[in-house]
């Protein structure tokens, strides 16, 4: 049996295409996943990207950001072993999550301006009119834990890590400026901006995206982990942005 699609129950069809994706089960931020039931990890999850370009563009949207949300659970375990062992290696380790968050916002924000104009900006406004990044649950606590794993490490310890953090606050800002040059996000329109994220919202952000939050097994994580980072690699191969970014995602599942 296949896991489960999430057709949201918010909308049908955005312009001609479907958002066939698995749902990703995934633990609270900072939750262990637990031991395996039997045979959970045989469960097949099948990600296929659709071939036309608007649906190859929404489709990226999505399954970048789920990549993302694998992303930022890598870097959360990273800086947090960080801190009680600052080991050369394990900066290393929490440096090149960076630069594969980095992959994942030029990965999900590929569609041109006016695809992004067109379809995905109206369909975060459709589900929510303040839709935003910053409800992210799984990103919150990186920038304050990374703050405090630097100044733990002092400057010259922590520069592969300062360098990839700025990298990648760079590679967000390239993507904003290319999607939304006007800097009007949905949550600047909506003049919340200076309101605090509630947990409905968080719970909203894990919805649109596909995402459930529950008690999941190592396995089952490992194999959807793998379903996603693979389904990225493919459509690289066959729809390339730059060649470095498929060597940094593999790099990244040699130390998953």
């Amino acid at each position: 049996m296949s896991a489960p699609a999430c057709k949201p129950t918010w909308g049908h069809s955005w312009g001609h295409t479907w958002v066939e994706l698995p749902v990703l089960r995934l633990p609270m931020p900072g939750v262990e996943l637990i031991p395996c039931a039997n045979g959970c990890y045989q469960i097949p999850i099948d990600i296929t990207v659709p071939d036309d370009a608007a649906g190859r563009a929404v489709h990226r949207w999505f399954l970048g950001h789920q990549g993302a949300f694998l992303v930022w659970r890598f870097l959360l375990v990273s800086l947090d072993r960080l801190m009680r062992d600052p080991d050369s290696q394990l900066v290393r380790r929490a440096a090149l999550g960076y630069d594969a968050y980095s992959v994942m916002l030029a990965y999900s924000g590929s569609c041109s301006r006016e695809v992004y104009e067109a379809v995905i900006r109206p369909m975060m406004a459709k589900f929510d009119p303040a839709f935003s990044g910053r409800w992210a649950r799984d990103y919150e606590p990186l920038p304050g834990l990374l703050r405090r794993v630097r100044t733990a490490l002092g400057p010259a310890a922590a520069e592969p890590l300062s360098s990839a953090s700025k990298a990648n606050l760079l590679a967000h800002m390239e993507v904003m400026r290319k999607l939304v040059p006007d800097g009007q996000s949905l949550l600047r329109e909506s003049g919340k901006t200076r309101v605090s994220t509630t947990d409905a919202e968080r719970a909203r952000f894990d919805e649109f995206f596909l995402v459930s939050r529950e008690n999941v097994c190592s396995s089952r994580y490992a194999a959807h982990r793998t379903a996603v980072m693979s389904a990225i690699d493919r459509d690289l191969a066959k729809h390339p942005l730059r060649p470095e970014y498929r060597d940094t995602l593999r790099t990244l599942v040699t130390h998953l």
